[in-house]
């Protein structure tokens, strides 16, 4: 089952799981490990945490037939975004593990140029349509313009905001849009009743509980059977990442 669309420092369980790593470490697998050191402790994990042994071990970074990878530019990033790091994307999203784009987006709590980071945001979204694969997003207050690229550029990919947390007249306002809310470990509990089940998607991010304790709250918060939860998200997310 795909049932964790969006995770940074949990093992890529076959099948199970989209591992979201920078485009030049799925490109180099494992073999520069402080490449994914310092990446991976930019991704959440605590400092004392850091270290070579915690982040190889909770990673998979190498390509296989049986692990799922996401690849793009963090908006935090943006200013980095050069030639190589374009480059790099654009040979990465051509691997078939790779099921989406991302994360990408607009975050208005960074110090990042907020136009420098919706000039790249857009790159992606044009290079999501080329390659036919969707966009996953990080959007921190920036709900507003999002909307707008989305009405101006119609894409036909679908768009995923990763790990929602705001407030239900925004996800209602993006669902409206068509496009869907992934929710992780933390969440307002109106909005996890108000999603469609048929639009509902989890991930674990950089949350510590494993994916399967996650949906068996949100089960257990809508009245649903786990299992059954289970099954729903899974369908919901091969349809997106899959059957397009």
């Amino acid at each position: 089952m795909l049932l964790d669309i969006h995770t940074h420092h949990r093992p890529a369980v076959p099948g199970e799981s989209i591992l979201n790593v920078e485009p030049r470490e799925l490109l180099a697998g494992t073999e520069n490990q402080d490449v994914l050191l310092s990446s991976h402790c930019r991704g959440g994990l605590n400092p004392p945490e850091c270290t070579r042994q915690t982040v190889i071990g909770q990673i998979q970074s190498a390509p296989t037939a049986e692990g799922y990878y996401s690849v793009g530019i963090h908006p935090w990033r943006a200013s980095e975004a050069g030639l190589e790091e374009w480059e790099s994307l654009e040979e990465a999203v051509k691997h078939p593990a790779v099921l989406a784009i991302g994360e990408a987006g607009l975050d208005k709590l960074t110090s990042t140029d907020f136009s420098l980071q919706r000039e790249v945001f857009i790159k992606q979204i044009f290079l999501s349509e080329s390659v036919e694969k969707p966009l996953v997003i990080h959007c921190v207050k920036a709900f507003n313009e999002l909307i707008e690229l989305k009405k101006k550029y119609r894409p036909r990919m679908p768009w995923v905001v990763h790990g929602f947390r705001n407030n239900l007249n925004i996800a209602r306002r993006l669902m409206n849009e068509d496009i869907y809310l992934s929710l992780g470990e933390k969440y307002q509990a109106d909005v996890l009743q108000s999603i469609p089940l048929e639009r509902l998607l989890t991930e674990t991010d950089e949350s510590v509980l494993g994916i399967h304790t996650l949906i068996e709250r949100m089960a257990e918060a809508r009245g649903l059977e786990a299992n059954d939860l289970c099954n729903r998200i899974d369908q919901n997310a091969r349809k997106i990442f899959f059957k397009r």
